[in-house]
């Protein structure tokens, strides 16, 4: 890989970018935990916001692409990010009405933000596309820095701080972000339309990854909910939560540099479905784990099933969208599994925690990582036929 400016520009900004949401969100289900809200109220909070954060995607892709520039409305975003975090960690009483419209704010923005850059990287250039695993490796690389440091910090400066950090360190993202280029759209003599987003979503194969990459997500986002559950439940602190997030970040580390020839060697199907069986196997430790090490024993699979499922999503989404719809295909994709996963997980959880306990819950979602695993292997069935 040739380093040049704008890489080493990607690099920066994803560092800062996920270090800056790990204080926004790796100690958000502890603050509302300790404010006193129950699993339930939580769940309400992230449906909302799930909600939002859906119909915000589909919105903002069609905008980008209408008007041919991601930067402006990613600065926007950021914006908004930094507003809903700095009054969530300084309302320290239980409003839930207030709170509600503060979850929303973060947690769609977090989505938006990562998405919004994602979109970025993937069509700026080939070169960026092409290293998109290596530049994302910089975002885990700030999500395992931020994490410890968010918790030292909430405990020495209490929860009202970490607005406050979070204000400094987006707008050095801003910084960074002014230095790279925007993305080169590709130019037509008609405007982006709702007509092509509903070509867009005409596309059985685009539908169907969507469908895989909504079962799978919805497993993967209930790791917020349900190990943090977990973790309290063999008594752990929240330097635990922080020390867990900063282990399962390192993780990803190895595979995330080593996407684009991962995706280039054995194609993005199959890391799908690799991802699966990990995400299946990941589960079935948090559900016989009998202590904190045993948790982390779990987190260790991150390695193999987060940088597989992000590379793997981003290439196949990325293949069956039109070339003037890029932007729009990652964002609407990501509203329905992105945003869809996050409005089921909670709920999902707090249904089969109340319902089953905690340890039977996670060998449930351990069985509903097999679904969209089976999905691809089928599918990876039939394309190997046609071919």
């Amino acid at each position: 890989m040739k380093i040049t400016r704008q890489i080493i520009l990607f690099f920066t900004y994803y560092f800062i970018l996920y270090f800056a949401q790990a204080i926004a969100y790796v100690l958000l289900i502890s603050f509302l935990t300790g404010l006193g809200y129950t699993a339930t109220q939580r769940s309400v909070f992230f449906v909302v916001d799930a909600i939002a954060g859906m119909i915000l995607q589909v919105v903002i892709g069609y905008l980008c692409d209408r008007h041919q520039k991601i930067k402006p409305y990613l600065y926007i975003v950021s914006i908004f990010y930094a507003v809903g975090t700095y009054f969530m960690y300084r309302t320290t009483a239980m409003q839930f009405w207030l709170h509600m419209l503060l979850v929303t704010l973060i947690s769609s923005m977090t989505r938006l933000t990562m998405s919004l850059s994602d979109s970025i990287t993937i069509e700026t250039s080939t070169e960026t596309r092409d290293n998109y695993g290596v530049i994302r490796l910089f975002g885990s690389i700030g999500w395992a820095v931020g994490s410890p440091i968010t918790a030292i910090l909430a405990e020495k400066f209490g929860y009202p701080f970490l607005g406050i950090a979070f204000i400094f360190v987006i707008v050095l993202s801003f910084v960074v972000l002014w230095g790279i280029r925007d993305v080169n759209k590709v130019k037509s003599s008609e405007p982006v339309s709702l007509k092509d987003v509903k070509a867009l979503l005409a596309n059985r194969t685009y539908r169907f990854m969507v469908m895989v990459l909504f079962l799978i997500n919805i497993v993967d986002m209930t790791q917020s909910y349900s190990v943090v559950d977990k973790m309290w439940y063999l008594n752990g602190s929240e330097r635990d939560i922080g020390n867990y997030w900063l282990m399962a970040a390192m993780m990803e580390l190895p595979l995330f540099f080593l996407g684009g020839w991962l995706v280039k060697k054995f194609g993005a199907v199959k890391l799908l479905i690799i991802s699966g069986i990990f995400y299946t196997l990941r589960y079935v430790v948090y559900g016989i784990a009998g202590s904190i090490v045993m948790v982390f024993v779990g987190g260790l699979l991150q390695g193999l099933t987060y940088p597989l499922l992000m590379v793997s999503s981003k290439i196949l989404i990325d293949d069956e969208s039109p070339d003037n719809m890029k932007t729009s295909g990652q964002q609407v994709a990501n509203s329905i599994y992105g945003g869809g996963s996050a409005m089921i997980a909670p709920v999902l959880v707090g249904v089969l925690e109340d319902g089953l306990g905690i340890n039977p819950s996670l060998f449930a979602i351990a069985a509903l990582a097999l679904l969209p695993t089976v999905m691809m292997l089928f599918y990876h069935k039939k394309t190997e036929k046609v071919l």
